[in-house]
């Protein structure tokens, strides 16, 4: 785990820029910083020290003078390919999985990525060929920039490296921020919320020749692909072991390993299944967690994180966050996110992540993806019941309204509207929204026709609908979050349930196995129901690490509102008074709360923090 950086150039002066480049990062790994030139290529790596402590595992890593690599991730299965390239006659002199890449590289060309199960963002520079061979993991677990001017192409694992070049002006992408403001949404396509800065998506490669100057983008993983792996005698069956086995890998470490653990079904089943995997293997140290609460009964989850704590009796650590620590640090939070972020959520992750580094923890494991292969939202229901409506399949279609009635969360108002918005065509969602004229009225910014909205996009399936969430419209953002989050702290996030196996196996599982009469994650649930506490396996309700946004509004309405004029001040008009009326009648009572005015105090801290120019 650890920060790359980059830069090609014909100049002296911009290769120089490396060292700035990676001292802007260095929080991403404080175990290391070295730097390589090649000819008119600059490589940086920051390392943070998870496998292979010594110093074989120092970057730039090179094999026998043809390839150079700088890499952020780990490939959790580099022993089995280490195994297997020994058999085709490779020597190795570390034990890093670095050195396995490399390797794997030579062996199999652009190929090696099919062998890889991990996350990962890295450059290698292949000099026999002359040329650059960028790539990152399945999902995008690990982030790979890239900014390029007429003289220099530079990259990195975050936007602010790129800060320190020669003739950088940060200036606002302006359909990517009117995504922001209106719909909550970021990460979506290729582009950032800064103009002329890219970002490559999970699941491609770059190739970039260092003859022509000419850059090359290619998609080497898709979740449709056929899965890899032996099934077994049921979906819950072949779901439990393809979980313990990915846990299993990302439990490969040199230094102390804990899990988060919001009391939801996802971050307690793999705290329990860690804890069986440490039992099984008779070691003596205990799992540490750390989870997030509140006094507030309505955000707080500690009785089912106290249920899975009894239950694996492991160490748990809890924090607090307050509306007064986040603004506290906010302009910090914000210059290590790269962008705004549209939740105060992401300061409860961002607080568990600290108090782990307190706590001298390393590595963490937590549930992140689970929700998007899993249909784990509420808003799968109505995709699912459209979808049983047009295969014909009524019978099931009244088992399924049955089972959510009796949960007793929804209205048959509510059930009704989710079938209706997914059975009407997006192009006539479009029409209607354009003609309610339901953009937010304190955006300065024309309507956007964009097919990337959160309540804009009705699906035929709960599979296109997970597609959706995987590819664009949920996780590359949450992925963003967490790898910020946590890299601020100098720890490695895994999440288990990006395993590709696993995440490919239930995207091709039907619907049914995901939800029944009525209840989310099915094929979880019964997987782990002799795992999971009996109060959190049957729970209906969804949280996470929240944070009780609508309540801070109302207990700091004379700060937030001051705060507020200031944002719509320095926006040079993007934004307008209306959000300052809005607030008030929130806070009044007339309207009901939502995330739009967090995210206005976000965007200003934004322009502020990076000098942004609109």
């Amino acid at each position: 785990m650890c920060g790359i950086a980059g830069i090609i150039a014909t100049k002296e002066e911009h290769l120089s820029s490396i060292k700035k480049m990676t001292d802007i990062i260095q929080h991403r790994g404080p175990n290391g910083n070295n730097i390589y030139q090649w000819n008119n290529v600059a490589l940086g790596h920051l390392r943070l020290s998870i496998i292979d402590l010594s110093e074989g595992g120092t970057q730039p890593m090179h094999w026998h003078d043809k390839y150079t690599i700088i890499y952020n991730g780990e490939v959790y299965n580099y022993i089995e390919i280490k195994e297997e390239l020994v058999k085709k006659g490779y020597d190795f002199t570390s034990h890093s999985d670095t050195e396995v890449m490399l390797a794997a590289y030579d062996c199999w060309g652009e190929g090696c990525l099919s062998h890889f199960n991990g996350m990962f963002a890295f450059a290698l520079l292949d000099k026999a060929n002359n040329k650059l061979f960028c790539a990152r993991d399945r999902f995008g677990v690990k982030p790979f920039y890239y900014y390029r001017r007429d003289d220099y192409f530079a990259f990195a694992s975050e936007i602010k490296a790129f800060t320190v070049l020669a003739g950088w002006q940060a200036v606002a992408n302006k359909e990517r921020v009117y995504e922001f403001l209106q719909f909550g949404l970021q990460d979506l396509t290729h582009e950032t919320m800064f103009e002329g800065v890219y970002q490559l998506k999970g699941g491609h490669y770059l190739l970039y020749d260092l003859n022509t100057g000419k850059q090359q983008i290619q998609q080497w993983f898709d979740i449709t692909q056929p899965a890899d792996y032996e099934p077994a005698d049921s979906a819950a069956a072949t779901f439990k072991k393809l979980f313990s086995s990915s846990v299993s890998l990302r439990l490969r470490a040199d230094v102390k390993v804990g899990s988060c653990l919001s009391g939801g079904l996802d971050s307690s089943s793999v705290v329990l299944t860690v804890n069986e995997q440490l039992r099984a293997l008779n070691k003596q140290e205990l799992q540490e967690t750390v989870s997030s609460c509140f006094e507030n009964k309505k955000y707080d989850e500690q009785e089912y994180i106290d249920a899975v704590v009894e239950k694996a009796k492991c160490i748990n650590h809890k924090i607090f966050p307050d509306l007064t620590d986040l603004y506290n640090q906010l302009s910090k939070i914000v210059w290590h996110q790269d962008e705004p972020f549209g939740s105060t959520s992401v300061f409860a992750q961002w607080s568990v992540f600290k108090k782990a580094r307190e706590e001298n923890i390393t590595v963490m494991l937590d549930g992140q993806g689970a929700d998007e292969i899993l249909a784990g939202y509420h808003s799968y229901y109505g995709v699912y019941f459209w979808e049983l409506i047009k295969k014909g399949q009524f019978k099931k279609l009244g088992a399924e309204l049955k089972g959510i009635k009796s949960l007793g969360l929804y209205s048959n108002g509510f059930i009704v509207k989710e079938i209706v918005k997914n059975a009407v065509p997006l192009p006539v969602w479009l029409l209607i929204k354009k003609l309610g004229k339901q953009q937010q009225d304190w955006i300065n910014y024309p309507y956007q026709s964009t097919k990337h909205t959160a309540d804009d996009i009705s699906f035929s399936s709960v599979q296109q609908m997970s597609y959706s969430q995987v590819v664009s419209s949920n996780l590359p953002m949450l992925l963003h979050f967490e790898d910020r989050d946590s890299m601020a702290f100098s720890i490695e996030a895994r999440v288990p349930f990006l395993d590709y196996r696993l995440a490919q196996f239930i995207y091709n599982l039907p619907a049914s196995e995901k939800i029944s009469n009525g209840i989310t994650k099915s094929v979880l649930r019964r997987a782990m129901q002799d795992v999971l506490p009996a109060k959190v396996l049957n729970r209906k309700d969804k949280m996470g690490f929240v944070t009780p946004e609508a309540v801070w509004v109302k207990e700091y309405s004379a700060q937030l509102r001051s705060d507020l004029e200031k944002a719509v001040a320095i926006s040079n008009g993007f934004i307008n008074q209306h959000i300052v009326e809005k607030f008030d009648r929130v806070v009044e009572g007339r309207e009901a709360f939502d995330f739009t005015v967090w995210r206005a105090l976000c965007f200003a801290k934004w322009i502020e923090v990076f000098d942004v120019k609109i």
